[in-house]
């Protein structure tokens, strides 16, 4: 009995780390994007900057707004994902369903007593 205890104890303890690791890696992985991300657009301004402020055609300044923006976007959605919403979605479902499951199957026990007592 004992020795089942210990074992549970330690399947637990083996799957908190898994799930403290899954988010630590989203984490690390969101700020290797951010990283990413400044590095690009720094380097894009710095062009528009150097070779192309002052003159009349601004297409390169737009796309460099464009790309900002919406690499920005991303990068917002990347942080909630990372750090607000730790909980994956399909782990959600899951629950979801597994709470389905368990209402059906009451429901199932219910009918079956009562065609018992029928």
């Amino acid at each position: 009995m004992e020795n089942k205890d210990t074992l549970n104890i330690l399947s637990e303890q083996k799957d908190d780390e898994k799930k403290l690791y899954k988010i630590a890696k989203k984490r690390a992985a969101f700020r290797i994007h951010l990283s990413i991300y400044l590095l690009v657009i720094l380097f894009f301004w710095l062009i528009w900057y150097f070779l192309f402020a002052g003159k009349e055609d601004n297409t390169f300044l737009l796309l460099t707004l464009a790309i900002t923006l919406f690499w920005l976007l991303f990068i917002i959605a990347h942080y909630l994902f990372a750090f607000k919403w730790n909980k994956s979605i399909v782990e959600k479902e899951i629950k979801r369903l597994e709470k389905k499951e368990k209402k059906l199957e009451a429901l199932k026990e219910k009918l079956n007593q009562n065609e018992n007592l029928s």
